[in-house]
């Protein structure tokens, strides 16, 4: 349906320490109907093969890594060991941002999205607990069965952040003393926590017992899919949703008003300097997803050009980011800078309306309902 150019979709895996291939779905041609037609069955079917699982399998591999990163810059305390765990960092990120969106079964049960990413947090909660948990060398957040029945703020990704990078976005693990033992000891602890709820995702969305049975077989007598057409929109939807995420939770929030008004620090990620590689993994995900699920073959005559324009419009999101520069946290405040992430956002609100209006419609799925309010 899609083809987004590889270097730009895998502009976040090159950010975080290395690119992995991609694999891509012949689009149909615009402008001449599809040749085998789709049901709605078969949307969540591609979707869940062709996308969710891959993509919770990536990232449990990813987050793997994380404990033996962290240990790796703690023990050994080197400029390398760091890098190597900014690397890790960065592609665990990268992964996790591919699969937010999926904010259903395994990944919204007991919390588990909270639990790995603590966002969108305008109060600081996380930071003020973080720093109290380090003040404290709270013996409870020292070890990864403790740690998870804490409070969802001070146990995943954002909390690490905090942690393991200081205000310039250098990575602080490895120092000496009893401050820096317990820093490591909490870090340790937060990605062996990361590494298990990522996991415990890979297992639940393979089981075909699980929730992924009933997105194949739904049915009435089922707890919350009745149909093939059910199970196709709660996939379809989280999709819209998760536009509706990258733009006005992680985007309009830190671009306010204009640049003398811009608040970097509500970007997603800023302090580690991992912005654009996370906001680059998020629409490059949400566009393998639409790809993964083959919704071109259900297109009416009059949808036959919404793949071409929305190859077009993820490209031109993708390619500003790519233009852009960190520290976010700095260059958010230069208006050419502003002005780019403003334009992201600006695609982002079309790509939207034409997924949630047009490629919905065309389908005959009731695609404008946005998870985070209700609307």
């Amino acid at each position: 349906m899609l083809r987004i150019p590889a270097a730009l979709v895998a502009l976040s895996l090159l950010t975080a320490g290395g690119a992995r291939g991609e694999t891509t779905v012949q689009p149909v041609q615009v402008g001449q109907p599809a040749q085998v037609a789709a049901t709605y069955g078969d949307y969540a079917r591609a979707s869940l093969e062709g996308y969710i699982r891959p993509a919770m399998g990536r990232f449990a591999t990813d987050a793997a890594r994380l404990p033996d990163a962290v240990q790796g810059a703690c023990v050994d305390g080197d400029d390398s060991a760091r890098e190597e765990f900014r690397a890790v960092y960065g592609a665990t990120l990268a992964s996790f941002a591919r699969i937010s969106f999926l904010r259903f079964g395994p990944l919204a049960e007991g919390n588990r999205l909270e639990r790995l990413a603590f966002m969108p947090d305008a109060r600081g909660v996380a930071q003020r607990q973080v720093r109290k948990i380090l003040a404290d060398r709270d013996p409870t957040a020292a070890t990864a069965e403790q740690l998870a029945g804490k409070s969802v703020a001070v146990q995943g990704l954002t909390a690490l952040q905090l942690v393991a990078f200081d205000d310039a976005g250098a990575v602080m693990l490895g120092g000496q003393g009893e401050d820096a033992g317990f820093a490591c000891a909490y870090s340790l602890a937060i990605a062996t926590n990361v590494a298990t709820i990522a996991g415990e995702l890979t297992r639940d969305w393979a089981d075909p017992a699980g929730f992924s049975g009933e997105l194949l077989g739904p049915g009435p007598e089922r707890p919350r899919l009745k149909s093939e057409k059910e199970a196709a929109e709660l996939i379809f939807n989280a999709l819209v949703t998760g536009f509706v995420i990258v733009r006005d939770q992680d985007l309009l929030p830190a671009l306010a008003s204009g640049p003398d008004s811009a608040k970097p620090g509500r970007l997603p990620f800023a302090r580690s300097g991992f912005t654009l590689a996370y906001l680059s993994a998020e629409i490059g995900g949400l566009a393998e997803a639409l790809e993964a699920g083959g919704y071109e073959r259900g297109l009416d005559s009059e949808g036959v050009w919404i793949p071409a324009s929305l190859e077009f419009e993820f490209g031109n999101a993708l390619k500003m980011l790519a233009r852009l520069r960190e520290p976010m946290r700095v260059t958010l405040a230069e208006p050419e800078t502003h002005a780019g992430l403003s334009n992201v956002a600006l695609v982002l609100k079309g790509l939207r309306d034409t997924v949630a209006l047009n490629l919905a419609g065309s389908l005959n799925l009731s695609g404008g309902f946005n998870a985070l309010d209700g609307d």
